[in-house]
Order: structure tokens, then C-alpha cells, then sequence
């Protein structure tokens, strides 16, 4: 089983190309969080997989609570368990959250550590309007898939994550600041709102809601994967100031989860 968390594509055409090589079976953790539905059951010999984009050197805040609160069945020590981590920049500590969090819930230790390097698609400091560059980084990414979906059908063990970055042991501190950054109160949506209800419907934290049929944020933080963002119809939402001009993005071999 593959759990996978993905605002834009990047990470669930990551676990789909490793579940379509190895007949594994995709489960969303923005689903299971929306729904609540929290209790898995691990079949015989079934391989435990996590994949998730890397936020602020970290995981993302939806992630972690996932990651912190599932009920996980029917494993053992014996398991294959391994993380691909989808990045812009550097991967940072996500692997270790990743670590310390699966083993302080599940009892479970990583196998393998997999990184894959993507589409940066945090507007606030990156920009996406240029497909040839997009074009070439996925390029790069399709190759990089192939390979670590044999290394998990080889069951393969190891760290292949190269690309923590040379101030990877600040990333508690990248947390901080994350934790800080993603505050609903810097979203702002333009006259250019057709109130379709789409970021509402999608928002893998529950957090928007349509007023006078406009989005509004009714909780003081979020994950900020800024789905909302990048998946606007009319590209009618913004954040902190920051995003506007700096294009939308999704994965175009893989659609967002209709979550």
C-alpha cells in the first residue's frame, strides 16, 4: 500500500508510477483526512509506502498529523517500508519526520529513503510560468520514477535521498518557519471569483468555506500545498502578495485527487 499526499500531482504520479510497476494499491491522506476513515488494514507481504512532497525542508502539516493519528493493522517488523520525497530544492529533514513519526506510531522502521526532484511549485518564492524549463525538470523526474520504482520492486534498502541540502540540519528551524508562513489570513481572492466552489471542495484541511459565494478561510492555519491556488479556474486566488503573476501548475501527467 502506497499512502501519498499531493496539492498540484507531482506526489501521486510518483506513487502511481510505483503502483503501476509493482500492483500496489494507491490510498490518498487527503481523503482518509477528510473523511476520517483512519484505520488500515496491511495485507500479507504488502509493502508499506510514503509519498509526499517536502514543505519548508519538512513534510506538510497534513502529512504529519496523518502520519501521527492512522491506525495501521496486520504489519510486522519484517515489512518493506520506504518514502519518496518529491522536492523543488532540498529535501531537508522530511525523511527523518517521516522516520521518527512512523515509528513512534506504528513501531515501524524505514527500509529505503527515495528522492525525487520536481516542479517547485511554492509561488511565494518560485515561479511555474515557464513550461520548457517545467518540461525539462519533469523529463528528468519520468527517469528518476523508473528507477526507484525497481529499486521498490527489488525491495532495495538504503538511503538514495542525495539532496537534504547543505543546511539540512536547520530544517527544525524551517519548521518554525512554516509553521509561522502558513496562516489563511495572507489568502486574498480577486472580483475574478466565478464562486464555482472548487478550492472549497478540494482543500485537503477543511478549511475554506463559500460566503456570499466566496471562499473564506476559517481556520488560523492550513497545510499551505496552495492547491487552491494553483488549481482556480479563473486563478482568481493569491497569497500573501506573492503569488500573483507566477502562473498555476499541475502535474500533466496525473490529475489532483478530487478530494
Amino acid at each position: 500500500m502506497i499512502f501519498y499526499f499531493s496539492a498540484t500531482g507531482n506526489s501521486r504520479h510518483a506513487a502511481a508510477k510505483i503502483a503501476e510497476r509493482n500492483g500496489d494499491r494507491l490510498i490518498s491522506i487527503a481523503k482518509a483526512m477528510k473523511t476520517g476513515e483512519l484505520t488500515f488494514q496491511a495485507g500479507a507481504g504488502e509493502d508499506i509506502g510514503i509519498v509526499t512532497p517536502v514543505y519548508f525542508w519538512g513534510i506538510p502539516d497534513i502529512v504529519h498529523r496523518f502520519l501521527k493519528t492512522a491506525k495501521l493493522s496486520g504489519h510486522g517488523t519484517d515489512r518493506y517500508v520506504y518514502c519518496v520525497l518529491t522536492y523543488g530544492t532540498v529535501t531537508g529533514g522530511a525523511s527523518s519526520m517521516i522516520m521518527s513519526d512512523l515509528k513512534e506510531n506504528f513501531g515501524l522502521t524505514i527500509s529505503a529513503v527515495f528522492a525525487v526532484q520536481t516542479v517547485d511549485t511554492y509561488l511565494p518564492m518560485f515561479s511555474v510560468v515557464d513550461e520548457n524549463k517545467n518540461q525539462k525538470v519533469l523529463q528528468k523526474a519520468e527517469t528518476e520514477l523508473a528507477e526507484v520504482a525497481e529499486k521498490v520492486a527489488d525491495r532495495t534498502v538504503g538511503d538514495y535521498n542525495y539532496d537534504r541540502g547543505a543546511w539540512a540540519l536547520l530544517w527544525p528551524a524551517a519548521q518554525l518557519v512554516y509553521d509561522h508562513v502558513r496562516k489563511t489570513k495572507k489568502f486574498a481572492v480577486s472580483d475574478a471569483c466565478i464562486s464555482c466552489g472548487l478550492c472549497m471542495r478540494q482543500c485537503p484541511d477543511s478549511v475554506i468555506t463559500l460566503k456570499e459565494g466566496k471562499p473564506v478561510w476559517t481556520k488560523e492555519r492550513c497545510s499551505l500545498c496552495l492547491g487552491c491556488v494553483h488549481r482556480c479556474p479563473k486563478n482568481a486566488i493569491s497569497f500573501g502578495g506573492k503569488t500573483q503573476g507566477k502562473g498555476q501548475y499541475q502535474n500533466p501527467y496525473e490529475e489532483p485527487d478530487l478530494v
